[in-house]
């Protein structure tokens, strides 16, 4: 029988193949090898703050303890308020699993673009004393900002119609900032360097692109609206009127004891959190008011109901304009139903909470951080808000929120609907 010889060719091939199929698998023991299996126990720690809602807290600890034994979230933390009070606020799992620290109410997350209504927030009070009007061409006042082809004002900021782009709209200069997450800003506006030199991919008010770069410029026109640097007036105009001990600005202040521990998890096992497979002090100092923001299920709980009861923190008219969805200039509202720094469902539905069957006004806004997610959730005509934070991201956002739904339900389906006169007036307008 003839011999069968490879040329050159063939085996350089060959040879290339078989170094491919010995890095697939030295990667797979490297990666496999760093994950661990998840501890057998998950902890429960609860804050019962008003005994009348022994029912509704019970059902939603049955649920939070189903999470806990899925064995899928290093820790999962919500807070539920109604009729301007947190009455209830609980944690499962592990603020840091190998730690053994289990995790509390006052346990801090990365929020992400969470971030954004909160940062509204502070935009809503300098609109109700007068230092900002919403529909002001912003033009090139703005420090740190090149003037674009188009002039925007805050209001499409906010809403997301100025045509600033989001990440994959940049290139390698803005990506050094956003992929790595290693450099220090001190101010917003120097944040702005990040995206500044990109054209607007869009003219303002002809379509929608969420992106969290709009609502970074926005707390840069903030800043100058009330010459106060962002987080310092955020602090003193949000923060500390609402009792928000717990928030901040990533790495503006140092982390505390209470700071989570951040993970990438998949089939019961965990790793801590890595970007480029290193595991490092992720700085998020680039996008505070789009996604940088440190808080608890508590404190934005604190913040959902100030909007819900109380009209001395935010005027009437000014909640009204923004959880109104924004309508573009051919008069159709936009895909998302993105008010201003929050989207308005004035008829959601959702087979997790009240059957399925009855649709319910929602005013809402998720966030996906490095290892971390939140939800916030408004239900104006029940004057109930529930938040909730986990350390892990999950494939699909739903698969989290709709957790927070069936939560949410054990109290919804108990609480009578006084239908809300913003509702009526927003429904009218859109």
């Amino acid at each position: 029988m003839k011999k069968f010889k490879l040329n050159k060719l063939g085996r350089r091939f060959w040879r290339t193949v078989c170094v491919l199929f010995a890095l697939v698998v030295f990667w797979n023991i490297y990666y496999f090898s760093t994950f661990t299996r998840f501890r057998e126990s998950a902890p429960i720690t609860t804050t019962i703050n008003n005994p009348l809602y022994k029912l509704q807290i019970e059902e939603a600890t049955k649920h939070l303890d189903t999470i806990g034994k899925r064995k899928e979230l290093p820790s999962f933390s919500v807070a539920v308020g109604h009729k301007g009070e947190v009455v209830w606020s609980a944690a499962v799992g592990y603020q840091d699993i190998d730690a053994g620290i289990a995790a509390t109410p006052k346990t801090q997350y990365r929020i992400g673009s969470t971030s954004k209504a909160v940062t509204t927030t502070g935009v809503a009070r300098a609109v109700d004393a007068h230092k900002i009007q919403l529909d002001a061409i912003l033009g090139d006042t703005i420090t740190n900002w090149t003037k674009k082809k188009w002039d925007f004002s805050m209001q499409q900021l906010l809403s997301h119609t100025a045509g600033v782009g989001h990440y994959t709209d940049f290139g390698i200069a803005s990506g050094k900032y956003t992929v790595c997450n290693c450099h220090e800003f001190k101010t917003a506006s120097e944040g702005l360097k990040v995206f500044d030199p990109y054209d607007l991919i869009f003219e303002p008010g002809t379509a929608f692109a969420y992106s969290t770069f709009d609502i970074n410029l926005a707390s840069v026109v903030l800043e100058q609206a009330v010459s106060t640097p962002f987080l310092d007036y955020m602090d003193t105009n949000v923060f500390q009127p609402l009792g928000m001990k717990d928030t901040y600005g990533d790495h503006n202040r140092p982390k505390t004891e209470h700071f989570a521990t951040f993970y990438e998890t998949g089939d019961g096992y965990y790793r801590e959190y890595r970007n480029f497979e290193q595991v490092y002090d992720i700085n998020l100092s680039y996008k505070w008011a789009g996604g940088g923001f440190i808080s608890t299920p508590t404190d934005l709980v604190k913040m959902g109901n100030a909007y819900l009861t109380d009209d001395t923190f935010l005027s009437h008219e000014t909640k009204r304009t923004f959880w109104t969805p924004m309508k573009l200039d051919n008069g159709e509202v936009n895909e998302q139903l993105y008010a201003l720094g929050w989207r308005s469902y004035l008829e959601f539905e959702n087979p997790d909470f009240l059957d399925g069957e009855t649709p319910v006004w929602m005013v809402h806004h998720g966030g996906v951080s490095k290892g971390s997610q939140n939800f916030l959730v408004l239900f104006p005509n029940y004057d109930l808000v529930i938040d909730a934070s986990i350390n892990t991201n999950v494939d699909d956002f739903w698969t989290f929120s709709n957790e927070v739904y069936k939560i949410a339900d054990a109290f919804l389906k108990t609480i009578e609907k006084d239908e809300k006169l913003l509702y009526r007036e927003i429904k009218e307008r859109i």
